[in-house]
């Protein structure tokens, strides 16, 4: 967890990312990097290139930020910049596939056009980069990782560093661990994940109801009082996908805690 990458469009819900960025650089003693993405149109006729202006913006703006939030960082942790022009989602992905242990967005619920697009941004990131995505709510305070909810499938194939991220985050911070399962089938929960989780504390869960898969995962999440939620995005079948990314997209939009998504290579 050496590099974290943290997208800003200079929002509050993008502060609000990076100063829950900043928490996981002070305890891993990370580089931050903060990234701002532009495209430009020209006028049809235009003689005249905006681009050396937009450059001036991002970079008055990113130092703005690194003057407000650097002195939060402790320890190793640092901060750079980067500014990089093109189409948000395909900049960001491409950037966090350069080395980067995980990218820290914000998003937030589907009640209005401007969050649509945000959350959009963020699902879109995580549908088109390889990286693990954490995804942090609107307004959402860091708070102390005690309790961390894993949703696991029914898939027993797991990649030796898949968890990787979660581990090291569940072990840095002493957090239980409670993976939770939604067995439709009664089929019981595959314990295969248990071999990659040596060293910290867990309890395993399933439920067997009728509810929304999205509606259970949350009510378990705020009955354990979870400050993280983890889930994998599984390389599937074009069919697999429609079903399984519908769940992953809904809990970008409603997840009621930071939802760390491990992708599957």
């Amino acid at each position: 967890m050496k590099k974290l990458l943290v997208p800003t469009d200079f929002s509050d819900n993008a502060n609000n990312a990076l100063a829950y960025a900043i928490y996981l650089a002070n305890i891993f003693g990370s580089e931050i990097t903060l990234l701002n993405s532009y495209k430009v149109y020209t006028a049809t006729g235009s003689l005249t290139s905006v681009e050396p202006y937009i450059r001036e913006d991002s970079e008055r703006e990113l130092q703005t930020i690194v003057d407000r939030y650097s002195s939060q960082l402790t320890g190793d942790a640092t901060m750079v910049t980067k500014i990089l022009k093109g189409d948000t989602v395909g900049t960001i992905a491409r950037t966090a596939d350069t080395g980067y242990d995980l990218v820290v967005m914000g998003t937030q619920g589907a009640s209005g056009m401007a969050e649509i697009f945000i959350g959009s941004t963020t699902n879109g990131v995580i549908k088109n980069t390889k990286t693990p995505v954490l995804a942090i709510p609107e307004k959402f305070a860091y708070r102390p990782i005690e309790n961390i909810v894993m949703a696991v499938d029914e898939e027993e194939a797991f990649q030796e560093t898949l968890l990787t991220p979660l581990v090291a985050i569940a072990k840095q911070s002493s957090a239980m661990l409670r993976l939770y399962h939604k067995d439709v089938a009664n089929d019981g929960m595959n314990t295969a994940i248990d071999k990659f989780l040596e060293g910290i504390e867990r309890t395993y869960h399933y439920e067997l109801d009728s509810d929304n898969v999205n509606e259970s995962i949350n009510r378990f999440v705020k009955e354990q009082n979870a400050d993280l939620l983890c889930m994998i995005r599984r390389q599937r079948s074009f069919i697999e996908n429609i079903f399984h990314d519908s769940v992953t997209t809904n809990e970008v939009f409603n997840s009621p805690v930071p939802l760390l998504i491990l992708q599957e290579k």
